[in-house]
């Protein structure tokens, strides 16, 4: 056999390379040429019947008008199936050109090619002979094909968008990752695919999808009738597409043929059901046109196969024919919400809807709420705000008679809030909160002002035995914190002699400089004990972080303006405050005992409830204090009582359907136990040896 090959083969295959693009749509290339997994587990022809909404969105990713292309929609949309997945087989097939795909993660890059854009070559006949055959040119993240052109599945990171031309450059789920607001420092990832493309001019496209996931930047922000299809202020994907020409999906309604939005707000329920089941069941759409709200979801399919995208400043007959001219814009963009989903029933989405309303008037959380909003109706969320300003004279009246200091009835576990104070009056300010599945106590308020340091071993008074506290310049006074929090436990407020003790202790990092340092050493010391687990370091994130909680291991070793000791060896808990707060201030508004409640004891001073409303949401909705040298450590500190609740997942139903044994009951809780049992006593009681504290009439 000749091992050189076969002539009239090579020159098949360098032929096929010099054809010109094949001249068809990117829907019918799609049809043709495109396989995918069927909800059977086949694979089979892509049908546009399913999603027709997508056949305009696909034909203009060729368009030479356009330099980019973004669509906002809900989840279950096959959103990403037809712009990313789809989009690749046309491009290896029909017009082939260096393609970047970028992922929120790298793990998702390596998820997204070992399980979509992989299978989907590999099982469409026609797109797998164009792979390269040689072993090494088809990896998890790099793809080369034979007519020579790269396909490359990413991540956000600056060297995978620098030094880099690609013709046309795909990001997904653009509002899950807060890297593409800003690229290492770069500009966001939209404006550096742009540039990616500039080379190519007009046969260059970027194009961004995703759900929203980013708030609403003005919480009075209302609609302005002048311009309907206006997304409204945030960031991400909403701001990307106010940028283009504002494309909205309307469809027609089957009584009067006119045509309206495809939106949430036109659906309607029987708002008398408490049953939030039946209740779904009884959904409809109202058109605005002639007020049939009879509009049934058999109707969904027809409307659907008849719908149109309107640009911003067009409007639409009731023939389906469109006048106006559209922004001049050099992006193209689509925004279509949950009702027009071909994946989602309208009565699920209303299940949805009605469920996550019952979780936040149950708990006061608004995750599930700005979740479905999100991600089922495909609109931008605004956190919740109370109607009335908090009242410290109000909260201070739901006082309640208790046993100081004591652990009441229903309380599963102890997170003590620890903040950080600076200045002359250095000292930590600690708040211990008990905490069930909803509800919240205040157990403990106090300031720990003296070190371990001896000053004067003759004196008798502790603040002239001891040294003031100094938590930036001496490691050692950290220890304070295990000896006075940790190795300290609380009475059961049932005369059994038991104590239940912190399980977990909710830390501020920041302040002067050295504060950090010493926030390190602390919880690698606690590493050496086996108790670095009861310690989350905590710090403010931005205000567009879309995630709670998010864990960060800074790593300073290779920055020399740096100061902090960060080695990537002690997790950093990264707070979205500003939601946490909303969360909070809900909880706080409610006045009766149940779900979502917050208990105060009657030994706390005026001051306390002055601290808890010290601060409002300001004009740009964001919490802050109107007086700066007003006191806020109370409200602060609950919101890091609320973070340690999605740190230990106790915020999602799924725990307390088999509680760890740190949150049961009293008789099988392993943070419950009497003092003098020495098997389960800790650290040597170490808090006898402390200097005492004074612990009334503490001002923060």
């Amino acid at each position: 056999m000749n091992s050189a090959g076969d002539a009239q083969r090579i020159k098949r295959d360098i032929a096929s390379l010099l054809k010109p693009p094949i001249r068809m749509s990117v829907t019918e290339a799609i049809q043709e040429y495109v396989r995918v997994k069927l909800p059977s587990g086949n694979w089979g022809k892509w049908d546009i019947e399913t999603t027709p909404y997508m056949r305009e969105p696909l034909d203009m990713l060729t368009s030479r008008k356009y330099r980019g292309l973004i669509f906002v929609g809900p989840a279950r949309t096959g959103k990403s199936q037809a712009l990313i997945d789809g989009f690749v087989g046309y491009d290896v097939k029909c017009d082939p050109s260096d393609m970047l795909v970028v992922q929120i993660t790298k793990e998702k890059a390596a998820e997204f090619s070992k399980k979509r854009i992989g299978p989907m070559l590999e099982n469409s006949p026609d797109l797998l002979p164009l792979l390269s055959p040689r072993g090494h040119d088809n990896n998890l993240h790099d793809k080369v094909l034979r007519a020579g052109n790269y396909l490359k599945m990413a991540w956000p990171a600056k060297s995978i968008f620098a030094s880099s031309e690609w013709r046309r450059v795909l990001i997904t789920d653009y509002d899950r990752s807060a890297t593409l607001l800003d690229v290492e420092g770069e500009g966001s990832g939209f404006d550096l695919a742009l540039k990616r493309t500039q080379t190519y001019r007009s046969r260059g496209m970027a194009v961004a999808e995703s759900s929203p996931g980013y708030e609403i930047l003005d919480p009075d922000w209302e609609p302005d009738p002048a311009t309907p299809h206006l997304f409204p202020p945030t960031v991400g994907i909403g701001a990307l597409y106010n940028l283009g020409d504002r494309r909205v999906l309307y469809w027609p309604c089957p009584s009067c043929g006119e045509f309206f939005p495809a939106n949430w707000e036109y659906l309607r329920w029987d708002t008398t059901e408490k049953d939030i089941r039946k209740a779904s069941r009884t959904v409809t759409c109202c058109c605005p046109h002639c007020g049939d709200s009879e509009i049934t979801q058999l109707a969904k399919q027809p409307m659907l196969m008849a719908s149109r995208w309107v640009p911003e400043n067009c409007s639409i007959s009731g023939g389906g024919i469109i006048t106006g001219k559209p922004i001049d814009t050099d992006f193209v963009s689509y925004w279509m919400q949950g009702p027009a989903a071909s994946f989602q029933s309208w009565e699920q989405l209303v299940y949805n809807y009605l469920s996550a309303v019952k979780d936040y008037e149950a708990t006061g959380s608004q995750e599930k709420l700005k979740t479905t909003i999100n991600t089922d109706q495909g609109r931008a969320y605004s956190y919740q705000k109370s109607d009335r300003k908090r009242s410290a004279d109000r909260l201070a009246e739901r006082a309640e008679v208790t046993t100081k200091r004591h652990v009441p009835n229903g309380v599963l576990f102890l997170v003590a809030c620890v903040d950080v104070q600076a200045g002359k009056d250095r000292r930590f300010v600690v708040q211990v909160h008990g905490n069930s599945q909803h509800e919240r106590w205040l157990i403990d308020r106090y300031n720990i002002k003296l070190s371990a340091r001896v000053k004067d071993e003759n004196a008798t008074e502790p603040t002239e035995r001891y040294h003031q506290i100094d938590p930036a310049g001496y490691p050692e006074d950290w220890q304070q914190l295990s000896r006075l929090i940790l190795d300290r436990g609380y009475p059961l407020d049932d005369e059994s002699g038991r104590e239940m003790h912190v399980h977990l202790m909710v830390c501020d990092h920041g302040g002067e400089d050295g504060v950090s340092n010493n926030a390190y050493s602390y919880y690698r010391k606690l590493r050496t004990e086996n108790r670095h687990h009861k310690l989350m370091l905590v710090k403010g994130g931005s205000k567009t972080q879309p995630d709670m909680v998010k864990i960060s291991r800074p790593d300073n070793t290779k920055r020399a303006d740096r100061k902090a000791d960060a080695k990537g060896d002690v997790p950093l808990h990264i707070l979205a405050t500003n939601k946490l707060k909303d969360n909070v201030s809900n909880k706080l508004e409610r006045d009766t005992a149940g779900a979502g409640f917050v208990h105060f004891p009657d030994w706390l001073g005026k001051w306390f409830y002055d601290e808890l409303t010290a601060e409002s949401r300001d004009e740009q909705g964001h919490w802050d204090r109107a007086n700066k040298k007003r006191p806020n450590e109370a409200f602060d500190l609950l919101c890091y009582n609320e973070a340690a609740q999605y740190q230990l997942k106790t915020h999602t139903p799924k725990f307390w359907q088999s509680p760890l044994r740190w949150a049961q009951p009293w008789d099988t809780n392993i943070n419950v136990y009497h003092p003098e049992d020495q098997n389960r006593a800790p650290a040597a009681k170490a808090a006898q040896a402390a200097p005492r504290q004074r612990r009334v009439r503490y001002r923060s």
